[in-house]
């Protein structure tokens, strides 16, 4: 129990019934679980211990603890929750606040506050003073966010409680303060807090906390920071673990990727070759008459016909030609003189060329050396990759493992196609749009469903989902509606690690990346927007990158310059636009024709589109974009009908 309070003060801090905590810990090594987080327990042993003064009693309990890597996104967005969603009257974060590169606590921290309270972290840095003189090294801030003490503490389980009994005496009276009552804080937020601290077996109560008590006191402002689609691209990439390998057969490999370099196991040609249908000749005989000694074929021992001066062999495309021979003649440039006595065979041939050394010869190894790279590591294998794996003699290649998707449409309103329509309802678009996106980028994924807006339903349609596959898609139900619940059903119930819940774009702002731990494997879930052309656009930009580098591809989008062909009025957010891209045989920078209306719910806009077109955000200077003017485009596949 927290039992302190100025002395002034007491009859305030008397009426208080009880102060609720966060502590968030930040650290790559606790995050990981390569280090045991022992300043998050400290602290709170030092809130629930029972401290008094003069008799009176104040009652402290933590609400909300997790622990977070030292990453400026997750730290912000977990204040923010914390904050705006679970209204939390004093957070205390420790760890980050020192001079090393990862230390980003203080930064983060800053961009979320409303207000600064710098008396706080004076009072903290005095009293790490008196200890010692690396206390000036600390870079603490502290501050006000709505309705929430923020307190940046150092990171080691001594300096915590230093810094935290000379803060301690004042907590009380601050939350009072911004509480602006002089009275207890409401048994409703306590009531709710407590839910909060329920397990999964409990999550009816868990999902409640998280969510507003009614539809009136909903959020009215996403606590998500924004963050620009480059920076949750970079999340996502940081965030994955490369699948383990496998050995399999060459045939077995299309589309996979390749974990290790991969080197020829014999040279190509293994032998001199003609590279013509003609005749092997030595080139110092020069023009003139030669005797046709007879012909070799491909896959004839090189050497069973040996040339001497002013004799020929004649050969064909690919096939090993006789050691003396210097140069290869083509048919065209040769002339029959005579045959044969039985007029089958060719007996002279006039050389009609002056033969230059090693004329259309292809040397032993000129096309791939013996024990020389072939293919890099992290090479997704193609038609092409597979021909050269074959031509070198190699029969198997390690690849990373397939990773396991599914596909997880939510909503009320959504029946499956085939069905009698209801009133009130729609088809599912998105599932199989996303689908049919994957498979045609090599992927098998699994029909996961359709989640109703319930929250039993929700979490019996994800526990399913990530009993059988890795990596989980979601459409709907992450915006800012009263049946939105996927985030906190994620939070509270999956204990996920909600990395990004908003991204400055249009269409699909409201995109949300988040990792758990299931059954003692990592699941990565995408949660994209409901609308259709959001989902679809959302899938290309996040989900496609997303198994890419989980398989270890880095292979990068194809992004080209296109001209526009129509005025567009830009938007705040920078905009993926659909367009059919054409080109034309006098320009080399193709035409970006508009596929007609862009609202997020009109599936047509996608209809033909082989591009995205990537337009940048509103500005004073440059409101709208105009005819002729070249953006560039991120190609989604063409269809053949539009080139």
């Amino acid at each position: 129990m927290f039992s302190i309070c100025l002395k002034k003060d007491r009859a305030v801090a008397s009426n208080m019934a009880s102060v609720t905590f966060g502590i968030l810990t930040i650290s790559d090594t606790c995050a990981s679980g390569n280090k045991t987080d022992n300043s998050g327990p400290e602290l709170e042993r030092l809130i629930s211990s029972d401290l008094t003064e003069t008799g009176r009693l104040i009652k402290g309990q933590v609400t909300c603890r997790t622990v977070v890597p030292d990453d400026e996104y997750q730290i912000m967005a977990t204040l923010t929750r914390w904050s705006d969603i679970f209204k939390v009257n004093v957070i205390l974060t420790t760890g980050g606040t020192g001079f090393s590169e990862r230390d980003v606590t203080p930064e983060a921290t800053k961009k979320i506050l409303e207000k600064e309270a710098p008396g706080l972290s004076a009072a903290m840095l005095m009293a790490s003073l008196k200890a010692t003189p690396m206390g000036m090294l600390s870079r603490a801030v502290c501050g006000i966010r709505k309705k929430t003490l923020i307190v940046n503490l150092p990171g080691s389980t001594k300096a915590v409680k230093e810094c935290f009994e000379a803060i301690a005496r004042v907590i009380p009276h601050a939350v009072d303060l911004i509480l602006a009552e002089r009275t207890k804080v409401t048994n409703t937020h306590t009531q709710m807090q407590n839910r909060q601290e329920h397990h999964c077996s409990h999550h009816q109560s868990t999902i409640s906390s998280a969510r507003m008590a009614s539809v009136a006191d909903r959020l009215r402002e996403s606590p998500y920071t924004m963050i620009s689609v480059d920076a949750a691209l970079g999340i996502i990439s940081k965030s994955l673990h490369i699948l383990d390998a496998e050995i399999i057969n060459v045939w077995d490999s299309y589309g996979r990727v390749i974990t290790d370099d991969i080197y020829a196991y014999c040279d190509l040609p293994p032998f001199r070759a003609s590279i013509k249908d003609g005749y092997a000749v030595i080139a110092s005989d020069g023009k003139g008459l030669r005797q046709v000694l007879g012909g070799t074929e491909a896959g004839q021992t090189p050497g069973t016909v040996k040339l001497v001066r002013g004799t020929c062999v004649r050969v064909n495309t690919g096939a090993p030609i006789p050691n003396e021979a210097t140069a290869v003649v083509q048919v065209e440039d040769t002339k029959l003189i005579k045959t044969s006595n039985d007029g089958l065979e060719e007996g002279e041939i006039d050389i009609l060329i002056e033969p230059k050394e090693g004329l259309d010869i292809r040397p032993i190894g000129s096309d791939i050396q013996n024990d020389s790279l072939i293919l890099k590591a992290h090479t997704k294998i193609g038609a092409a990759e597979m021909g050269i794996l074959a031509a070198c003699g190699c029969t198997k290649v390690r690849v990373t493992q397939l990773s396991s998707v599914g596909v997880l449409s939510t909503g009320n309103e959504l029946q499956q196609a085939g069905e009698p329509l209801k009133p009130g309802h729609v088809y599912d678009s998105n599932k199989i749009t996303l689908m049919m996106m994957l498979r045609e980028n090599g992927y098998s994924p699994k029909d996961c469903g359709i989640a109703k807006d319930d929250e039993n339903a929700m979490i019996n349609a994800l526990k399913e989902a990530l009993e059988e596959v890795d990596v989980l898609l979601t459409s709907g139900s992450v915006s800012m509606g009263d049946k939105d619940m996927l985030k906190p059903i994620l939070e509270n119930v999956f204990k996920a690690t909600i990395h990004f819940g908003r991204v400055n774009m249009k269409p699909g702002k409201p995109t949300t990346y988040a990792t758990c731990e299931h059954n003692g494997k990592t699941k990565y879930i995408l949660c994209l927007p409901g609308n259709p052309v959001s989902a679809m656009v959302t899938g290309h930009l996040f989900a496609l990158p997303l198994l890419k580098c989980l398989s270890g591809d880095s292979s990068k989008p194809v992004v080209v310059t296109a001209k526009l062909t129509t005025s567009y009025k830009l938007d705040p957010r920078p905009e993926y636009a659909r367009a059919i891209l054409i080109w034309e045989e006098e320009d080399p920078i193709p035409k970006a024709q508009s596929t007609g209306n862009q609202i997020s719910s009109k599936l047509l806009s996608c209809k033909n589109a082989n591009a995205l077109l990537m337009l940048p955000g509103w500005t004073k200077e440059r409101p709208q974009l105009k005819e002729g003017d070249l953006v560039n485009a991120r190609l989604m596949g063409f269809n053949q009908n539009s080139a």
